[in-house]
């Protein structure tokens, strides 16, 4: 495999959500029995946290006719409600699409779906079954083993979670998903320097200043012009299902047609990610052996206040992900503690305390102008600042084409 990894830019969003939501709703309005342009809208309200109206505009036309797309749309819508009975709902729905004409793809997805559903219903036996049935069909299937993962973690079985890593690694998987459970697998079972190998964070996490892009007389006027452009954004909202952030405010695209600095900023991260892939993959590990040829930049925007923070969390569609941080209070550029920085360890949620700790945490700490890279299967966390000002970071995702 060669060492290079070709980053392109995902392309610039030239409709607001708002817009392209008025428009969506006008096409389906004039075209309601058109399973593509509801499909279209579904997935548009969905990724609005609007699953109550995603629900009402699917289910308008009885029946739901033999579309997979819109049915695994309404799933989500179901699963991410999360109201009364809608559990229930989305096992009917999923187990309905099952009776569809399907690829082993399709199947794979629905059975993890259903896995999803008894999981909620405490049902863990069949979840199990169906989980492994979904990946028998579809060794590929991310949810499907990330499900099964937590679950044996929760069962407290690491051991079985590497055997399972082994055998898929085998078979030539290696995502982001299975390297993130490997190194939880490895530290719960005690095996620290074997987890602590595969996060390898000596090697692979990068954090350095940029040079100021041309156009802009110093970083510090860039990163204004970049303040400028997030803050006129129309699509900051107040977090998002789904994610792991905690009181923040979010820009999902923060790369519009008016928006050069953000464009130039991305153009200078996709360069020094290629740099440093290209360093990376001078050492022998897994995750360099898994890195894609060509790839996709991704961004968003995460602006916390105060008490704002990030979860522990990987990145899951990622191969390399990392944020570059435009604004930072000067209590966090110029503290000694935790307060505003981002932290490399473990989740004790899945692993235990004892683990973690064991384990162990690194951490970096921001100021403006600074980029990070690192493997997007690293487990990371944010802590709030509690100072005044807020911490704006533009944070991305390289992801396999």
């Amino acid at each position: 495999m060669t060492r290079h990894v070709n980053i392109k830019i995902e392309p610039s969003r030239e409709l607001t959500p708002s817009t392209e939501l008025e428009l969506l709703r006008g096409a389906v309005a004039q075209n309601p029995a058109s399973t593509q342009l509801r499909m279209r809208l579904a997935r548009l309200l969905n990724s609005l946290d609007m699953f109550s109206d995603s629900i009402k505009m699917l289910t308008a036309h009885a029946p739901l006719g033999d579309d997979y797309g819109v049915q695994t749309a309404l799933i989500a819508a179901y699963f991410a409600r999360n109201e009364a009975g809608d559990t229930l709902m989305a096992l009917q729905v999923a187990e309905r699409a099952l009776s569809l004409e399907l690829n082993e793809t399709q199947k794979s997805y629905l059975l993890a779906e259903l896995a999803k559903a008894h999981l909620r219903r405490n049902d863990t036996e069949k979840a199990l079954s169906f989980l492994r049935k979904a990946l028998e069909l579809d060794i590929s299937n991310v949810a499907a083993f990330k499900r099964l993962a937590m679950e044996l973690f929760r069962q407290n079985k690491p051991l079985q979670v590497i055997k399972l890593t082994d055998d898929l690694k085998q078979n030539g998987i290696g995502h982001s998903r299975l390297l993130a459970a490997r190194t939880m697998a490895f530290a719960a079972s005690g095996d620290y320097k074997s987890a602590q190998q595969l996060a390898c964070y000596a090697s692979f996490i990068y954090e350095g200043l940029i040079e100021t892009p041309a156009g802009w007389s110093d970083l510090a006027t860039f990163n204004a012009a970049l303040v400028s452009e997030i803050n006129t954004n129309s699509s900051i909202r107040f977090e998002r299902y789904g994610t792991a952030s905690e009181k923040t405010w979010r820009v999902e695209h923060p790369a519009t047609g008016t928006t050069p600095a953000v464009r130039a900023l991305l153009a200078e991260i996709a360069s020094l990610a290629e740099r440093h892939a290209g360093t990376c993959a001078k050492h022998d590990h897994f995750w360099t052996d898994v890195r894609p040829q060509s790839a996709i930049l991704r961004s968003w925007c995460v602006i916390t206040e105060g008490h704002g923070y990030e979860q522990w969390h990987m990145h899951p569609q990622g191969w390399m992900s990392g944020g570059y941080y435009v604004e930072v209070p000067d209590a966090v550029t110029n503290g000694d503690g935790e307060a505003g920085c981002l932290a490399f360890g473990l989740p004790s949620g899945l692993i235990g305390e004892v683990a973690a700790h064991n384990f162990g945490q690194t951490l970096v700490r921001p100021k403006p102008g600074l980029l990070t890279l690192f493997p997007s299967h690293v487990y990371h966390r944010t802590f709030p600042h509690n100072a005044e000002g807020r911490r704006m970071c533009i944070a991305f995702d390289i992801c396999p084409a």
